[in-house]
């Protein structure tokens, strides 16, 4: 296998699941943010194999799914598309499957994704840089062209914005499961 080839699979490998969760949370479905992601390394491997050795290849994909998520949004808005998942009922089985496992951590994706749709725009693109994509601040700080002052700012209130949400689902989680219990005594 030549050096690019290898070069590229391994980034695709170590980059491609962190790229798909930062797409679902724009796009809000995770075969559509799979689809983005997909496209996006198809492109960079057609259009910029000069990229692919370069440290800031990272940063190239992590804009170009930015970008490419945005894009679809704006298709999709512009011709009225919506998206059901529909899931057909099955007999419950004893035993876990594959795709109960991917059912879960569907599920988990969407509540992760729903808390961080609770921050600001520019405060949750910055989030992602730093905690899911593993940036410094330096580095989100170039990728956005924004200094690194504004991202401190900016991570100190998706923290802060992110902690006060889970005290309020915590909270709820709590006031139903005493109630359950005060009820079933």
């Amino acid at each position: 296998m030549p050096v690019a080839e290898s070069v590229f699979k391994e980034l695709f490998e170590k980059e491609y699941n962190n790229l798909c969760r930062y797409a679902l949370t724009y796009l809000q479905d995770s075969q559509w943010a799979e689809d983005v992601v997909q496209e996006t390394f198809v492109k960079f491997w057609e259009q910029k194999k000069e990229l692919i050795s370069s440290p800031e290849a990272k940063f190239y994909l992590v804009t170009a799914v930015r970008n490419n998520s945005l894009t679809a949004l704006r298709r999709q808005k512009s011709a009225g598309i919506q998206f059901v998942e529909e899931t057909p009922e099955t007999d419950h089985e004893p035993f876990i499957t594959m795709r109960q496992v991917r059912e879960d951590a569907s599920e988990q994706s969407k509540k992760i994704a729903e808390a961080l749709n609770t921050l600001p725009p520019k405060c949750k693109e910055v989030f992602l840089l730093v905690k899911l994509h593993g940036m410094s601040y330096k580095q989100a700080a170039e990728t956005l062209e924004i200094s690194i002052k504004t991202v401190e700012n900016q991570m100190g209130k998706a923290i802060k914005t992110l902690r006060d949400y889970a005290r309020s689902v915590m909270t709820v989680f709590l006031m139903m499961l005493l109630t359950k219990n005060i009820f079933w005594e």
